[in-house]
């Protein structure tokens, strides 16, 4: 264990006389420049990168058993498609806020989560694009973020004086951890961006502490967490900062606590831009949920907790689908609470100060973790359960460089095995049925546990016994559990040219689909079954095809409602008849509105294979899962959304940017004009009529209507669009980017005016 500028004096004076005590190899420090210094930085050097290649082979086991592990759930039906179109905007050169043929999927900036905002995400997303395998992409990004997780727990646990061996062990088990990888990992990449940052928020903000240089870093992790648009990355380090001003309070470390405030400031200042659109559109959908309450739903319990080193323990925590977690979701590491009886707990008594942050971070979450289904806007404490893991690691990491106690060794056995069954006989408790696994479980990890602690007193070796029982522990989790079964696997299509084969010419113009996911068999879930005639979630985009169906976590209530369709895109059989009615205060059916060209019906949902054909429609194709039908007339307008226009005549119609567009007009008499588009009226839209600034209104299903007002008799209506709030949010913005620079150079200044005085 090396000395750290982290620690306060009088903890390195310990650590020295600790070294002291150590083998002269070891103790002995080399003469900067010589052939023995080289060696001890390559020697520290050579742990992390050992770390980050055991990451990159441990995250391609789970795609030896199943070989989209991470494109499934959320990630097949929205991460993949919004990440595509991310890179294809970004390429493109604009900024894709408002995808409108995304349609409820399109407001990125209203979705905030995506990551938009965050650089690292931005440039992934552009470097994937060309990848026609999407899963294969997407695998790129979220070992990526693996890498960023690990080094960042890699750091923190050296902050704090851990051994680089040890530092590495955790940092490359932490990928691994059961509800990192089999829940985030798989399901929801906004999740894994949050979890990767997050130990490097706590890192920069207690270096900031301990040192005089600049807090620079403490903003860019920050925002880098924060600002990937996932409110739990702003909790995140929220929680970071405050745990690293404890730690500096109670440390007497005081004299920088003024500065590391204003860090957090700035990074809610650079945070304010991602984060009001979505507060500004909430009203028109279905995310303005907030509140305490509690069914229990996803919320782990203190025993829970006690199965992180058993790795069979699926706990019986109420989830989707089968009321128990079908993947080891508190997991951490099989070496963690074995080892317990062999830990110099007196550590914490005698560093309790320094270790102040750590201990803080992990207790809010895990009260957090432990609380209840949801609080305030944060729901589903299990989601909290990476964060509170990175503590539960670094700290592990902390008392296991001190070496362990070599007292009572037969008591110390004894009580290793013991924790070992207890994790067993609970991981029985809730899945019995897995009995054979969980045998299998203890004894794997009696056997590891037992030679890591002949091997520990040697950190190389103890690291090569971690890191080897880590991957073999990983392999028997995925022998037993390939995939997490609680959510939605989908299995789309992976190949973005494939489904632009199938879908771009055959499914022309916007294009409404009348299905329901609910209603794939499962058997035909998979390319070359339902998804030959189908799509779901955001997946039409991949396909260059305008669909109204998209996923979307804010929805568009108005639209929602009168097609009945739900979060993925999914629609009920009445969406069909919906489509050739007229909307409250229309005077033509919501299908001429939309400017739909194509019609999906699933026939399982709604079998119009006989039906008549609605009035302009023609059936243009049947098989055994849709009938498609298409319109038969040509819409008026064709270059741009106008949809209707009443007591008005329209002369041009034509878009003027990726989002703009401009109406000529003629007033055809007196009474009301209006103009409706086959665009949803999200809040950010600005209409001028002649140059005027004038009032729109939510129309009917929810799209964008456009009153005339009497005076205009013939002219230009330009509508343009711009997340809601967004000149405000980049104005903070402006001042969160001068208040870093401040907090970068203030001290280098003030430093050099010190040098130059001296």
């Amino acid at each position: 264990m090396g000395d750290n500028v982290l620690l306060p004096p009088a903890d390195r004076d310990r650590v020295r006389a600790e070294r002291e005590t150590e083998p002269a190899a070891e103790a002995a420090e080399p003469e900067p420049g010589t052939a023995v210094s080289r060696t001890r930085v390559a020697g520290r050097l050579f742990a992390p990168l050992a770390m980050l290649v055991l990451v990159a082979v441990g995250a391609a086991f789970p795609l030896i058993r199943y070989r989209i592990f991470y494109a499934i759930d959320d990630t097949a039906a929205v991460g993949i498609p919004v990440w595509r179109r991310m890179g294809q905007a970004l390429t493109e050169g604009r900024v894709p806020f408002l995808e409108l043929d995304m349609w409820r999927g399109g407001n990125l900036a209203a979705e905030a989560a995506t990551g938009l905002w965050n650089p690292l995400a931005d440039v992934l997303a552009v470097t994937t694009y060309q990848i026609d395998n999407m899963a294969l992409a997407m695998t790129v990004v979220k070992v990526t973020f693996f890498l960023v997780l690990a080094g960042g727990v890699y750091l923190l646990s050296r902050s704090y004086g851990a051994n680089p061996w040890l530092a590495a062990a955790v940092g490359a088990a932490m990928p691994f951890s059961g509800y990192n990888l089999f829940m985030d990992a798989e399901a929801w990449v906004n999740a894994v961006m949050v979890t990767a940052f997050l130990p490097w928020v706590l890192w920069s903000a207690r270096r900031a502490l301990a040192g005089g240089g600049s807090l620079l870093p403490v903003v860019v992790c920050g925002f880098l967490c924060a600002g990937t648009g996932n409110p739990y990355g702003l909790l995140g380090t929220a929680v970071a900062i405050f745990a690293a001003l404890v730690e500096a309070w109670v440390s007497h470390r005081r004299n920088r606590i003024g500065g590391v405030v204003v860090a957090g400031g700035t990074i809610v200042l650079l945070s304010f831009v991602v984060y009001l659109p979505f507060l500004l559109t909430s009203k028109v959908g279905f995310r303005a949920e907030h509140g305490t309450h509690n069914n229990e739903f996803l919320s782990p319990t203190l025993s829970d907790l006690l199965g992180i080193s058993t790795p069979s323990f699926e706990p019986y925590v109420n989830i989707w689908g089968t009321g128990y977690m079908t993947f080891p979701g508190v997991y951490l590491a099989w070496f963690v609470l074995p080892l317990v009886p062999w830990l110099r707990w007196r550590t914490l008594l005698e560093r309790w100060r320094d270790l102040g942050g750590l201990l803080t971070f992990g207790a809010v979450f895990l009260l957090m973790v432990l609380g209840p289904e949801q609080l305030w806007m944060f729901r589903w404490p299990a989601r909290l359960l990476p964060y509170l893991l990175i503590a539960v690691a670094a700290l592990f990491a902390v008392l296991a460089s001190r070496g362990l106690e070599r007292t009572h060794v037969a008591r110390r056995t004894g009580a290793s095995v013991a924790i070992i069954l207890l994790g067993a006989y609970l991981a029985w408790s809730d899945t019995p049925q897995f009995w054979g696994r969980h045998a299998v479980s203890a004894v794997v990890v009696v056997a590891l546990v037992l030679l890591l602690v002949r091997l520990a007193d040697n950190h190389r070796a103890g690291f090569a016994v971690m890191m080897v029982g880590t991957l073999a522990v990983l392999n028997l989790q995925l022998f037993w559990t390939p995939t997490n079964r609680n959510v939605d696997a989908y299995q789309f299509p992976t190949s973005q040219q494939l489904v632009r084969d199938r879908f771009d010419q055959r499914y022309p113009g916007v294009t409404v689909q009348i299905a329901d996911f609910g209603h794939v068999p499962l058997e035909d879930r998979h390319p070359g079954g339902a998804y030959r005639d189908m799509l779901f979630g955001s997946n039409y985009s991949a396909a260059s095809v305008e669909a109204l169906n998209a996923y979307s976590g804010v929805g568009f209530n108005a639209m929602d409602n009168t097609l009945c369709m739900i979060f993925q895109g999914s629609t009920c059989p009445e969406a069909w008849d919906a489509l050739w009615k007229k909307p409250e205060g229309a005077d033509r059916p919501l299908a001429d509105l939309l400017r739909a060209q194509t019609v999906v019906v699933q026939n399982l949902l709604n079998d119009t294979r006989n039906a008549p054909a609605p009035q302009g429609w023609r059936r243009a194709e049947v098989t055994d899962r849709v009938t498609v039908w298409r319109r038969v007339a040509p819409l008026p307008w064709p270059d741009a959304r106008l949809s209707a226009a009443t007591g008005v005549e329209v002369t041009a119609d034509r878009m003027t940017d990726h989002v703009g567009e401009k109406v000529s007009f003629r007033r055809a008499g007196q009474g009301r004009a209006s103009l409706t588009f086959a665009r949803l009226a999200w809040p950010g839209y600005e209409v001028k009529v002649n140059g005027t600034p004038v009032e729109w209104r939510t129309g009917p299903a929810g799209l964008l209507t456009v009153d005339l007002p009497d005076n205009a008799k013939q002219g230009d209506v330009e509508i343009s669009w711009s997340p809601p709030g967004f000149a405000a949010g980049l104005g903070v913005f402006g001042v969160g980017v001068l208040s870093a620079l401040l907090l970068h150079f203030v001290p280098v200044l003030r430093r050099r005016r010190a040098a130059a005085r001296s």
